[in-house]
């Protein structure tokens, strides 16, 4: 997961960096200016006729992309120390701390901001006593209502491009809180972002990535609370990137590990066989689905399933080993000799799976033990007519 999203921060830094190379000179905003201006226009849109303009909401949501950015203007992930203090000189203190692997973090305490460095490297932001808790919620409010007050759309363009600009905070917000294990406020950036994606502005528009984030998050806060709406959430963002034929099979595997985790092992097999029609040859889906009529104890059905997949493809050597690993389910002797036939045609096609030699090595094991205990009842029988 720290790998997926690491992904995101480093795309992040490329817009920040390409956005401060266009950048002539370095203007870091002032907190207290901005609250001032914060203060007017909560009082401009109490105001009949200010509320009223299009121009009140515009500015009101390009105001509070600033105070999201108080202490950002100039920071990317992955600056060092030095880099900061260029900017924002140096900080009131410096708080050190040798963690358990060794590495060394110093968290740069300022007035309205902490800067947490790993090793020497940006890992994360906190902010100190923000005047407002949620600036983009605010800013997004006041972008829509301006679309809604710009009946003639000559607007359209511009909230277009503030709104982009607000996923891009979005989704810096939402890497940060992950990082300082908030994993909610993480959840709730990314599920803005694709919340904006639904305006008639972005039609069409799929962001993937941010569907993917948003599964992966709410699987993790539900393993952590056992919290099943969440897993219902995942299974919901997963099925979008199935259809939007995202990830390949591994999206399938992911929403079936979900329904697992509910106890919903039909569910968990529907879904199997759903990615089974459009991955008829991928091992990992029929391993998956055979092994989900074993845990049903469906043998039967299983034994269809696979005499099917291999039919329709008969080269695929995990195939045979799957079809042998459910006729030694049933237990008599007529399948376990059928098993020994799949699990002799796997080996034929790929000597290398080792664990259909294992399975066959077991039951000839056992084959030979039922024998010699046969053997000895019958020794027994004859010495005591």
């Amino acid at each position: 997961m720290r790998k997926l999203i690491t992904l995101a921060i480093i795309a992040l830094a490329v817009i920040s960096v390409n956005a401060q190379e266009g950048a002539t000179t370095v203007v870091l905003l002032n907190p207290n200016t901005v609250k001032k201006k914060v203060d007017k226009s909560d009082a401009e849109i109490k105001d009949p006729k200010k509320s009223a303009k299009t121009a009140t909401w515009m500015k009101r949501g390009d105001l509070f992309q600033d105070v999201f950015n108080i202490g950002l203007e100039q920071t990317q992930d992955g600056m060092d120390t030095k880099m900061l203090t260029l900017f924002y000189k140096q900080p009131i203190s410096i708080e050190n701390k040798t963690l358990e692997d060794g590495s060394s973090e110093e968290t740069y305490v300022y007035e309205n901001m902490k800067y947490v460095f790993l090793n020497g490297v940006m890992q994360q932001w906190i902010r100190v006593n923000p005047f407002v808790e949620d600036p983009l919620s605010i800013s997004i409010e006041a972008y829509n209502k301006t679309l809604e007050l710009d009946e003639d759309g000559k607007l359209t363009d511009k909230v277009k491009e503030a709104l982009i600009s607000v996923k891009v905070l979005l989704k810096r917000q939402g890497v940060n809180a992950y990082y300082i294990e908030d994993y909610e406020d993480a959840l709730g950036c990314f599920e803005d972002v694709l919340e904006i994606n639904q305006l008639s502005l972005f039609a069409g528009e799929v962001d993937t990535v941010m569907i993917q984030y948003s599964g992966i998050i709410s699987r993790e806060i539900a393993g952590k609370t056992d919290n099943k709406e969440l897993y219902l959430k995942s299974i919901g963002y997963y099925k979008q990137l199935a259809a939007a034929g995202f990830g390949g099979s591994n999206t399938y595997l992911q929403i079936k590990m979900d329904y697992i985790n509910l106890g919903d092992t039909l569910s968990a097999l529907e879904i199997l066989q759903e990615a089974f029609t459009k991955y008829p040859d991928t091992v990992n889906i029929i391993a998956n689905v055979a092994n989900t009529y074993i845990d049903l104890k469906q043998i039967d059905e299983g034994i269809v399933f696979m005499e099917a997949a291999i039919a329709n493809n008969p080269n695929i050597p995990e195939s045979h080993y799957w079809l042998g690993r459910l006729l030694i389910n049933k237990e008599d002797v007529e399948s376990v000799e059928k098993a020994i036939e799949e699990y002799t045609k796997c080996t034929e096609l790929n000597p290398n799976i080792y664990y259909a030699w294992y399975d066959m090595g077991y039951i000839y094991y056992l084959q030979g033990a039922d024998f010699f205990e046969r053997s000895n009842d019958l020794t027994n029988n004859e010495a005591n007519p």
